[in-house]
């Protein structure tokens, strides 16, 4: 091999190498995010959980509410925790009656809003506890 073709080859060895392990910007900084929702006082069985970021330009985070009323939010495609920051935050949560039935709504429609829920978190680095009683 001449040395054009050796510097070309390396090159393109050191750029494959560097795209495999992940070389780069891994997404904002995130905090661990989880807690519990209660509805009347009861851990609510079902549901979603949305952070919604003050600051333009981040992404949400979701998680699944689990039959305990417990949450672990993530933030896709970056996987496990929420941006930090502040956000407005929103719970959705239905009975789904089955096919060709209407589904219910478990809590007052402004919960499913975050504009009108008036909940909210601020997330800072580390573990974070947010706790919803609705």
């Amino acid at each position: 091999m001449n040395h054009r073709t050796v510097c070309l080859w390396s090159v393109g060895v050191l750029s494959a190498t560097l795209a495999l392990t992940g070389c780069g910007p891994s997404g904002p900084e995130m905090g661990d995010v989880s807690g519990k929702v209660t509805y009347r006082g009861k851990p609510l069985p079902t549901g979603t959980i949305t952070f919604i970021p003050e600051t333009e330009g981040m992404p949400r985070a979701f998680a699944e509410i689990n039959s305990d009323g417990t949450y672990v939010a993530e933030t896709k495609p970056f996987g496990r925790g929420v941006p930090l920051g502040k956000h407005r935050v929103m719970i959705s949560a239905v009975i789904d009656h089955g096919p060709n039935q209407q589904v219910e709504p478990i809590l007052p429609p402004k919960f499913s809003s975050d504009r009108q829920s008036g909940l909210t978190a601020d997330v800072v680095p580390g573990e974070n506890i947010f706790d919803f009683s609705l």
